[in-house]
């Protein structure tokens, strides 16, 4: 529609074509993380409802969390107070964790099925024997480097391949600048991916840290399969973070160094779909920072 009328308000043309083409809309993960998601959200939404569309949406956070410390969020507010009055908010308290009742569908391959597939050290021999192994079970072609596409006309190299299996290092998965999107992608394309030299994550590696989350949540949607080398084992992935959260824009929270003097550790919220997916410190006690 912008393309075609660049100088006009798309906002209500959009929610005018969704109304007449569905009744009922459903939204996942819900997130507002910048002000122009939040004037998006608020009229689009608010549009919406008054043209008699059901809207049910699930989200990590009440409504009065959405774009909480978001920069000029008093315009925001009102329609907070909509959403409370036009919708009806359910809590999920439970405590049953759904994700952990299925589990991706076994390797055809009965040698690989009984690999490993968290190895630690990285640094060990053994690990390396064992990746290679994981990737000839899943080795469809030749092992080759090829790019694959990424949303919005993008693409992102990948150093060795086959038909069915990426390996990649941590770093050129999380140190670089990269998104849900080349995660999505990557999930997309392959059925199974290596990650080798996983540092432990703390205060210090924030970012890599959370790109860790989204990557880990793009392929668990995909069900595509991940093989770790890690140089610390799985439960002391995410510990010993020397850092506090603060909230300078909607869900984005920024990792400080040296402020605590208690061991805390990672824990993550949002699906795979979000490009910043919610992930909180917590410490050893349960209080959220």
């Amino acid at each position: 529609y912008k393309a075609k009328h660049p100088r006009s308000d798309p906002i209500p043309p959009v929610a005018a074509a969704l109304a007449k083409e569905a009744r009922l809309l459903c939204f996942d993960e819900m997130q507002i993380t910048d002000i122009a998601d939040a004037m998006i959200i608020k009229r689009l939404f608010t549009i919406l409802l008054d043209l008699g569309v059901v809207i049910v949406t699930t989200a990590n956070r009440p409504p009065c969390g959405f774009y909480e410390g978001g920069i000029i969020r008093s315009i925001f507010l009102p329609f907070i107070d909509t959403l409370r009055e036009r919708m009806m908010v359910f809590e999920m308290g439970g405590t049953h964790d759904y994700r952990r009742d299925g589990s991706l569908a076994p390797t055809s391959d009965s040698a690989a099925a009984s690999l490993p597939s968290y190895l630690c050290p990285s640094t060990d021999p053994s690990s390396r024997v064992i990746l290679e192994q994981w990737m000839v079970s899943k080795g469809a072609g030749e092992a080759r480097s090829e790019t694959i596409p990424v949303a919005m006309g993008r693409s992102l190299h990948v150093e060795r391949a086959n038909d069915s299996c990426g390996w990649f290092s941590f770093n050129e998965l999380c140190k670089q600048p990269l998104g849900a999107a080349d995660y999505i992608a990557i999930a997309d394309r392959f059925d199974m991916i290596i990650v080798e030299d996983v540092p432990q994550l703390g205060g210090h590696t924030y970012n890599e840290a959370r790109r860790f989350v989204t990557l880990i949540d793009a392929l668990y949607e995909a069900r595509t399969k991940l093989i770790i080398a890690a140089e610390v084992p799985r439960d002391d992935l995410f510990v010993g973070f020397d850092a506090s959260v603060e909230t300078h824009d909607g869900d984005e929270e920024i990792a400080i160094e040296g402020v605590l003097d208690k061991e805390s550790f990672v824990i993550g919220e949002g699906g795979s779909s979000s490009s910043s997916s919610t992930t909180l410190i917590r410490t050893q006690n349960g209080e959220m920072e």
